[in-house]
């Protein structure tokens, strides 16, 4: 199964979001930005879930949604 991508430029929302996955046994990625994530969708990479800030610095979560 694709991993949930965690997209956030709060260390300690990323947090939150790791924590919960993991002790679900959930694969994940984390990003400090949008810029990050799509690096790694043009490595070949993808997810099965995203879950993203809408305001962050640079490309927003709404910008990542768009592409």
């Amino acid at each position: 199964m694709k991993p949930v991508w965690i997209v956030d430029d709060d260390r300690s929302i990323r947090w939150v979001f790791e924590k919960a996955l993991a002790r679900e046994d959930i694969a994940f990625r984390s990003f400090s930005s949008a810029d990050e994530a799509l690096a790694a969708l043009d490595d070949g990479d993808a997810p099965q879930v995203l879950v993203s800030d809408i305001r962050m610095p640079g490309k927003s979560g709404l910008d990542l949604l768009k592409l």
